[in-house]
């Protein structure tokens, strides 16, 4: 007969790891680096006076142990955004949790409404004029020409939309990219036909910008100075699957057009 031996936790710990486990979620959730995530973790568990714990994050996994008698916590990541927003926010309460300056109860209250946030969705109209200013902008310090203008606009909040549609309907990685980035190139050929004079070229890099994971690969350097070197393998590979969805994307309009 097999025994097996199970570890007793007060509240206390129980709260604790709640706390530590969801300021990770979000963090992850919301585009930080897995140096980022680890270290947080660590910095609140050892305010509290818990200096043995020990964290492990993946692109999808968070895996958190408060000492060697008690249970990890494990907990699957499925969706990823970016939103340097409620990293800050949920940095302000870890200084806060190492400062004594909240309360245990107070801080898993916080966190748990920095992380409902997550669910709300960025109306669409505003993403268009982020997006379609990224794409000007972009234009502009590619030295485009000012004729190119409306047409880097049009194609790069278009194809930005046409990701973000889909991603929120697909839940899949790299397709709404690819799609994305064909209906940048089909605008960009079409506004180039319509008004001509301009770079195809110089609207096609400017209108992708919106869409390149940039986040990505910033994060992935991060990771890979700070030792994370499962974190930068998993995510320069996602980078590069991405950025190749994009290329072809762009290149299967330009083929067949």
């Amino acid at each position: 007969m097999t025994t097996i031996n199970q570890s007793t936790e007060n509240s206390n710990e129980k709260l604790i790891k709640d706390v530590v486990v969801l300021a990770g979620r979000i963090l992850l959730e919301s585009g930080a680096e897995g140096t980022r995530v680890e270290d947080t973790m660590t910095r609140i568990a050892n305010a509290l006076g818990y200096t043995e714990s020990n964290s492990f994050v993946t692109n999808t996994v968070i895996n958190f142990m408060l000492h060697n008698e008690s249970n990890p916590r494990i907990f699957r990541i499925k969706a990823r955004d970016t939103n340097l927003f409620r990293i800050s926010r949920t940095n302000g309460v870890s200084r806060k949790i190492a400062k004594n300056e909240i309360s245990l109860e107070d801080a898993y209250k916080e966190l748990e409404k920095i992380y409902s946030e997550q669910s709300i969705q960025h109306d669409l109209i505003y993403k268009f004029i982020a997006a379609s200013v990224i794409s000007v902008s972009f234009l502009y310090l590619q030295g485009g020409h000012l004729i190119d203008v409306f047409t880097a606009l049009f194609a790069g909040a278009f194809g930005y939309i046409v990701v973000e549609i889909l991603d929120r309907k697909l839940h899949a990685h790299f397709i709404p990219e690819f799609f994305g980035a064909t209906v940048i190139g089909l605008f960009a050929i079409l506004g180039n036909t319509l008004i001509p004079g301009g770079s195809i070229e110089t609207i096609i890099i400017a209108a992708v910008m919106p869409i390149v994971p940039g986040v990505l690969i910033t994060n992935a350097i991060q990771d890979l100075f700070g030792g994370h070197m499962l974190m930068f393998t998993t995510k320069s590979l996602e980078a590069l699957v991405t950025a190749f969805g994009i290329g072809a994307g762009v290149g299967t309009i330009l083929i067949i057009v």
